[in-house]
C-alpha cells in the first residue's frame, strides 16, 4: 500500500493539472471556430478530431484516479495494477502527438518548397515515437503493474526521447526558413522576428513537458511522480497546435497595423508559400505595370523618392484579406512547435 499511495497521489495532481489546460483547450477551440469560419474544411475536421481525443484523454485519465479512489479504496492488490482506462489514455496521447507532428510536417513541406532534408528527419522521428508509444503501450498491458516501471524501460525512453528530438527539429526547422527569409524583405523583418520569437515560445511547452518526463523517469520511477508530465503531454500538444492556429488573428493585426510596404509580400510570406521564393517567382509577389520598376521601389521602401511604394498601386489588395484567409499553418508552422 505504500507503494502504491504516491503512485495515486501522482496520477491525481497530473488528472488536476491537465483538467486545467482540457479547460484552455476548450476554449481554444472555441475560439478558433468563432473566428475563422472560412477555414478549409480539412483544417476544421482536423481540430474537431484533435479536440474529441483531447476530451476522450480527460475522460480516460479522470476515470482511472475514479477507480483508484473509488472502486479499488482500501483495496491494496488492485492498487498496484494499471487500470485499462489509463492504458487506453496512453495510446490516445500518443495519437494526439503523432497527429500534430505530422501536421507541422506537411507544413515545413509546404514552406520550404519540398525540402526533404528538412521534413524526412521530422516524419522519422514523428513514425519512430508512434511507433515506441505502441510498444510502451503492448508492454503495459502485458504486465499491468505499477511496479514494472523503471528506468530500462526501453520503448518510453526512445518514446520520449524521439518526440523531444522531433519537437526541437519542427521548431529548429521553422526558425531556419524564417530567418531565411528575412534577406531583401525590408520593414517584413520585424514580422519574421516576431514570428520566429513565437515559433521558439511555443515550441518550449512540450520540449520542457516531455524533458521532465525523461527527468522524472530516470531520476525516481517508483514513486509515480512522472506520470505528472505524462499525463499533461497530450494537451500541451494540443494547446500549442491551437495557439499557432489562432494566433493568425494577431499577425494578421501587426500587419495591418506596421503598414508594410509590400502587401503581397506579406501575404505571400503569411501563406506560408513564398517566405524565400525562388528567383523566377520573384516577381509576382510585388506586381505592377512596370516589373523592373516595381522590383526597385519594392526593394527601397523607405526611399525620398518612393514614400508609399506599392499599398498605392493596390489599394484594393492591401486591405481586403481577413484572418480566416490566411493559410492556418505557415503561420502555425510559425509554432513548433
Amino acid at each position: 500500500m505504500s507503494h502504491s499511495i504516491p503512485l495515486i497521489a501522482s496520477h491525481f495532481l497530473g488528472v488536476i493539472f491537465c483538467s486545467l489546460l482540457y479547460g484552455i483547450t476548450l476554449a481554444q477551440t472555441w475560439y478558433y471556430f468563432h473566428s475563422f469560419p472560412k477555414d478549409s474544411c480539412h483544417t476544421k475536421i482536423l481540430v474537431a478530431f484533435l479536440s474529441i481525443l483531447g476530451t476522450a484523454q480527460i475522460v480516460l485519465v479522470s476515470a482511472s484516479i475514479y477507480q483508484y479512489t473509488i472502486v479499488y479504496a482500501g483495496d491494496i492488490v488492485m492498487s498496484g495494477y494499471v487500470t485499462s482506462s489509463f492504458e487506453a489514455s496512453m495510446g490516445v496521447s500518443s495519437v494526439i502527438a503523432f497527429g500534430v507532428q505530422l501536421t507541422y510536417a506537411h507544413r515545413i513541406w509546404r514552406l520550404s518548397f519540398c525540402n526533404r532534408l528538412l521534413t524526412v528527419p521530422i516524419v522519422m522521428l514523428a513514425f519512430i515515437a508512434l511507433g515506441c508509444g505502441g510498444a510502451m503501450l503492448a508492454e503495459t498491458v502485458r504486465i499491468p503493474q505499477w511496479q514494472s516501471t523503471h528506468g530500462s524501460n526501453v520503448s518510453a525512453l526512445i518514446f520520449y526521447l524521439a518526440s523531444i528530438a522531433c519537437d526541437i527539429l519542427i521548431a529548429g526547422s521553422q526558425v531556419y526558413l524564417f530567418r531565411k527569409s528575412r534577406t531583401g524583405i525590408g520593414r517584413l523583418g520585424s514580422l519574421i522576428t516576431r514570428l520566429t520569437v513565437l515559433v521558439i515560445n511555443v515550441g518550449m511547452l512540450t520540449s520542457i513537458d516531455v524533458t521532465v518526463f525523461v527527468v522524472l523517469f530516470l531520476a525516481c520511477p517508483s514513486n509515480g511522480a512522472f506520470l505528472v508530465p505524462y499525463i499533461l503531454m497530450s494537451h500541451c500538444y494540443l494547446n500549442s497546435f491551437l495557439s499557432v492556429l489562432n494566433s493568425r488573428l494577431l499577425l494578421r493585426e501587426l500587419v495591418d497595423k506596421e503598414e508594410y510596404a509590400c502587401p503581397n509580400i506579406v501575404a505571400s510570406s503569411v501563406d506560408g508559400f513564398a517566405l524565400s521564393p525562388p528567383p523566377s517567382q520573384a516577381h509576382s509577389l510585388c506586381p505592377s505595370p512596370s516589373h523592373t520598376r516595381t522590383q526597385s521601389r519594392c526593394q527601397d521602401i523607405d526611399s525620398s523618392h518612393s514614400p508609399s511604394p506599392c499599398p498605392s498601386q493596390f489599394p484594393s489588395q492591401a486591405h481586403t484579406s481577413s484572418p480566416s484567409d490566411v493559410d492556418p499553418f505557415p503561420i502555425e508552422l510559425v509554432s513548433r512547435v
